[in-house]
């Protein structure tokens, strides 16, 4: 059982991303909940050309803290764990960029439903824990603890830009 401390922001697209930075598509599914958790998911990640399919159950702790359990799972497994996705919910197809930046790992989920905005995460030690963005991503709202944006949220539906909370 792991904890997931993260901040998450949205962003304006960036038109470049640093030298070794990594592109995963990944598809995601959202599993009728059970079990005490927030969130059930499954997800195929595709990095490289190599496929990797996980599972994950997560539930909020506190503030933006979640426990987060994540495995690895078979191909077999996803198809019949797909038996249970929640019909409520659409598929999130997105491209995700992860890069090390002073310190922290940095991940832009880029949305196909969104031309010229996306969404940042940062894994942090602790809520209280200090970071730094670069200075060429231009933030538009700090969503972290907004539950319209939570991937769940946007399985749902996708907030409209003049929906997104602007900066005071």
């Amino acid at each position: 059982m792991g904890r997931e401390i993260e901040k998450k922001f949205i962003i304006v697209k960036p038109s470049s991303f640093p030298e070794g930075t990594v592109a995963s598509r990944i598809e995601q599914y959202f599993l009728l909940p059970r079990d005490g958790y927030d969130t059930r998911r499954i997800r195929v990640r595709t990095t490289a050309g190599k496929t990797v399919y996980t599972y994950t159950e997560k539930r909020l702790l506190s503030g933006f803290t979640r426990i987060e359990n994540e495995r690895g799972i078979s191909e077999d497994e996803f198809a019949s764990l797909l038996k249970e996705r929640d019909p409520d919910m659409g598929k999130i197809v997105k491209t995700r960029y992860v890069y090390p930046y002073r310190g922290h790992t940095l991940e832009i989920d880029v949305f196909p439903f969104w031309d010229r905005y996306a969404v940042l995460e940062v894994e942090l030690g602790s809520e209280e824990e200090s970071f730094e963005l670069p200075a060429d991503i231009e933030t538009v709202a700090d969503v972290t603890t907004d539950k319209r944006f939570t991937n769940k949220a946007l399985a749902v539906r996708s907030p409209a830009p003049e929906e997104f909370p602007r900066r005071g």
